[in-house]
């Protein structure tokens, strides 16, 4: 007994350092919110999925007129309090059924729902309710919650504020099909639930916000009456609450939509759409009469996080739109495409246009000189277009000088198809040129608009900061990456520094080298606990061609795809918690002259002075990921702080490698008395500030 108690102690003590100072492994995770949104002017109670929410507090929803409250829930059982509540449900169905019987069983069902759903899927295994209140004059659209816990601030998900009355998929208890419907299950009476199949379909009245969530096999069926004439609009949000889901292929809900008539036939179905993240059926009504709605995954999966919202009725949706749009304004020369087969124009130049006919190509001309670098690019799906575009340039003789289909880009996380085209190319003689615009599957029509910018190369920049929400302890430091998304060969450093943080703050290292399109640094907190979070902003700044930029780091989380593929995907704000417990006295500082020069082949020597935290006196320190060839040599822990001895390898290294050196404390998990060393788990409890180096040439 007193063993588990120490490992219990311990494992708590450790858990709550490592997801306050720097653990993301153990940081406060939310993996759906169901439903995911209401109605202006009303209150909706809601269950938000997710791991290692100990102890929720609070509730924080982005914009204005949104408020949030956790409300009490019930803890988690173990696996001996379910063995008991079987057998107890063994026994009561022996017993003669009444009503008390009843409502027993169901509260078992209840708690055994919540611990199989602990098991099977732990990233999403614990629950917390939410009381979501919305006023009537709450703006429209979508908002980001975060949960508040003992340890921390969870990410942010999506909620909608919506404008049409709400409804909810029907059934007896959710908790009977989440069971009903898990292998793991060994209790056949639990799983001998009705099937939701057979059950009516909700009644609704439109126009209407439907919201569900979808287990494995499942289908929703929402009835509506509808007259002849109508033009019904289905517009389906999955992948816009939740864009990725890290252990499902591909990586998402993939909803779909079905709608029959009263005797069942099928009158049209929607389970793709190239354009928008997620469907839309339309369809107009042939006949007034009863209509079902039916909505599933495509693939015939399902689990919690399957969470949708769906908006039908006869609703305004545009279905194209020219000229499009940009997020960015641009501040060249714009002018509309000619409805011929071939129009000159003169760089630089943005031109709107569209591909009107399947096998259509737009093809214009300009004057180059030799030794000019000119840029084509496409921006159409980006911005809502279907358009899947090509981008061939040619000579005069029609010799194919470069050529792209699609184009990575960065920033767009939630794009999987990258399908704008982007290409650069020196002109090697002077002369007349030529660019063909098309669509790689020879498709088209009104909605296939397009952005083209023929200019030569415009050097800019674009930030992501992640992640999104820090969590980290008074005095306390954590690293942080800046993603520099680079444009038209842009290669020079950027200066990333805190804009009007709150005092006590302290960005380490935020320098982006040249030719590098990412840094890790670091960030402290002041010596005060906030509150409630604090909302942070970073920007960069860089001199491109003689003028100073300086753009915004935006917030992103970085998402994994289907276990593998890895996204930025923006969020509303960098929020920051500062908490109290387990706070250093003092913050870590670095003592040695930065940039520390390393040479080559040799070492050198760093000191810091470091808090009195009894956690870090037989920590471990560890670079997090250092370049290949640079190396820590040794630590020594000094009356008020340590020295670390960095070593560098010139078979691996160059002079003139910048970057930041990001040292870690690492604690093993302590094995009680007595118990066997196995496999000892390493928790990271924090970090020094970053540690600025640059490779130069020379021995020491």
């Amino acid at each position: 007994m007193k063993t588990r108690r120490f490992g219990l102690a311990v494992g708590l003590t450790l858990f709550s350092l490592a997801s306050g100072m720097w653990g993301q492994e153990f940081a406060p995770h939310i993996g759906y919110v169901y439903p995911a949104g209401g109605q202006q002017g009303t209150t909706v109670q809601v269950t938000i999925g997710g791991q290692y929410l100990v102890e929720p507090t609070a509730a924080y929803v982005s914009g204005t007129g949104v408020q949030a409250e956790v409300l009490p829930s019930e803890p988690v059982i173990g696996g001996k309090e379910a063995a008991d509540l079987r057998e107890q449900l063994k026994q009561l169905r022996q017993k003669k059924t009444d009503a008390q019987v009843l409502k027993e069983i169901q509260a078992i069902r209840h708690k055994l729902a919540v611990f199989e759903n602990s098991r099977v899927t732990p990233a999403i295994g614990e629950t917390v309710s939410v009381r979501i209140t919305i006023a009537p004059n709450a703006t429209p659209g979508n908002r980001e919650i975060r949960l508040g816990t003992a340890t921390g601030l969870t990410n942010p998900l999506i909620v909608q504020v919506g404008q049409l009355p709400e409804f909810r998929e029907s059934g007896p208890s959710r908790d009977d099909d989440w069971v009903r419907t898990q292998k793991s299950v060994n209790d056949a009476q639990l799983r001998a639930a009705p099937d939701r199949a057979s059950r009516p379909p909700v009644a609704v009245t439109l126009p209407a916000t439907l919201n569900g969530q979808i287990l494995p096999g499942e289908v929703d069926r929402f009835q509506f009456r509808a007259r002849r004439g109508q033009k019904i609009v289905v517009a389906t949000s999955a992948r816009e609450l939740l864009p990725y889901i890290a252990d499902a292929v591909p990586g998402w809900f993939r909803i779909a939509v079905a709608l029959f008539d009263a005797q069942g036939k099928e009158l049209r179905i929607s389970d793709e759409d190239r354009t928008r993240i997620d469907p839309v059926l339309r369809y107009e009504i042939p006949a007034d009469g009863d209509y079902v709605l039916e909505i599933k995954d495509a693939l015939y999966r399902g689990r919690a996080d399957f969470v949708y919202r769906v908006r039908v009725g006869e609703l305004p949706f545009p279905t194209g739109v020219f000229p499009l749009r940009p997020t960015i304004a641009d501040n060249l020369p714009e002018i509309f495409a000619a409805p011929t087969n071939m129009q000159t124009v003169t760089l630089p130049v943005i031109i709107n246009g569209r591909i009107n006919q399947p096998g259509e190509a737009s093809v214009f001309r300009f004057e180059g000189r030799a030794g000019q670098t000119v840029v084509a690019e496409v921006m159409a799906r980006r911005l809502g277009s279907p358009l899947d575009s090509t981008l061939m340039l040619t000579d005069a003789t029609g010799k194919r000088l470069a050529f792209n289909d699609d184009h990575e880009d960065k920033g767009s996380g939630l794009d999987t198809h990258h399908a704008d085209s982007y290409l650069s190319c020196t002109l090697p003689v002077s002369g007349s040129y030529f660019v063909h615009l098309a669509d790689a599957q020879q498709k088209g029509g009104p909605g296939y608009s397009y952005r083209l910018r023929l200019s030569p190369p415009q050097p800019d920049f674009a930030l992501r900061v992640v992640p999104s929400t820090i969590n980290i302890r008074a005095n306390a430091t954590v690293p942080v990456t800046v993603y520099a998304l680079r444009k038209d060969g842009f290669s020079d450093a950027i200066a990333v520094e805190l804009k009007d943080a709150p005092p006590g703050f302290v960005l380490t290292g935020g320098n982006i080298p040249a030719n590098q399109d990412k840094v890790q640094c670091t960030l402290t907190a002041p010596s005060t606990p906030t509150k409630t979070p604090v909302s942070l902003r970073l920007e960069g700044r860089a001199t491109i061609q003689g003028k100073k930029l300086v753009r915004p780091a935006v917030p992103a989380e970085d998402m994994t795809q289907a276990f593998a593929y890895r996204h930025l995907v923006p969020s509303d704000d960098l929020l920051v918690a500062v908490t109290g417990r387990f706070a250093p006295d003092s913050p870590a500082k670095i003592l040695s002259a930065t940039p520390v020069k390393i040479p080559m082949q040799g070492t050198v020597r760093m000191r810091f002075s470091t808090p009195r935290y009894s956690s870090f006196d037989t920590a471990q320190i560890r670079l997090a990921d250092p370049p290949a060839g640079i190396t820590l040599k040794e630590v020594s822990w000094l009356r008020n702080g340590l020295e670390l001895v960095i070593e560098s390898d010139a078979a691996m290294v160059k002079p003139g490698l910048q970057g930041n050196l990001i040292a870690t404390f690492v604690a093993e998990d302590p094995t009680p008395p007595g118990a066997p060393r196995i496999n000892p788990k390493r928790v990271p409890l924090g970090c020094l500030p970053a540690i600025p180096f640059e490779i130069v040439k020379g021995e020491r």
